[in-house]
């Protein structure tokens, strides 16, 4: 008797776990996904005009927000926005400086955008924005794509704008850039674009999908997983491209 009443103590866990007993969401249900959003080679300009701003769709009023800059001098003042036209709010609602390397939250209700400041000399950053997923379309504004210093600085987007989502899906992908005046070469790469792996293994990326001429400049491709996908936006005329504005949406 006792072999059978262990016997069915035994299925009786089984069963608890099959229908979510350890699960440590209630009811079974999972928390939303994570979404991650790189940006690399921004240009940074002084002042409230020249702000770079990102819109996104967040599950929750939340987002952690982490930049790597190429001067520790100055400040860079992170707003919490609910769309990305909104007014910048007072500097009490902002955080007064997000530090090289170190991850910040914000928070506020109906959060749908941040606006990042800066205060001191121009500096390029590094961003990386995650939250859990209300969805991936995006739209990222900043103020200038500088005329490139030379071929060889630049090799494999060493200079230029790219911006990656992950974790990276199957579906289709599309992506439009505005700018002022000027060329500029719009471009969808698969591969280790983050990881410069053209310089490491001589191996080309693949090309999704590309446009070079003047704004505004749309492309869109089907994305198939697990693959990297990269959009870069080159500075392909001689004079600065500014007032850059790109929209995508990643499936």
């Amino acid at each position: 008797m006792r072999r059978i009443a262990f016997g069915l103590a035994f299925l009786a866990a089984l069963t608890s776990c099959r229908e979510g007993f350890f699960d440590p969401t209630p009811n079974g249900s999972p928390s939303p996904p994570g979404v991650e959003l790189t940006g690399k080679n921004i240009r940074m300009l002084p002042g409230a005009s020249a702000a770079v701003r990102v819109s996104f769709t967040p599950k929750d009023p939340s987002v952690r927000v982490r930049i790597d800059r190429s001067s520790s001098a100055g400040r860079v003042i992170a707003c919490p926005l609910r769309t990305i036209d909104d007014p910048l709010p007072p500097e009490s609602a902002c955080l007064p400086d997000v530090p090289d390397g170190v991850r910040e939250s914000l928070t506020i209700a109906g959060l749908g955008a941040i606006a990042l400041v800066r205060e001191g000399a121009p500096i390029t950053i590094d961003m990386r924005l995650d939250y859990e997923e209300g969805g991936r379309v995006f739209e990222i504004r900043f103020p200038v794509v500088p005329v490139p210093p030379g071929a060889l600085a630049c090799k494999d987007n060493a200079c230029n704008p790219l911006f990656e989502v992950t974790p990276s899906r199957a579906g289709s992908f599309r992506a439009t850039a505005r700018w002022e005046v000027g060329d500029a070469k719009l471009e969808l790469l698969s591969g280790r674009v983050l990881a410069h792996s053209f310089s490491s293994t001589g191996i080309p990326y693949g090309i999704a999908a590309t446009k070079t001429g003047q704004s505004p400049l749309s492309i869109d491709a089907k994305l198939n997983a697990p693959a990297e996908y990269a959009l870069t936006i080159t500075n392909a005329g001689a004079v600065d491209l500014t007032g850059v504005r790109i929209e995508a949406g990643w499936p």
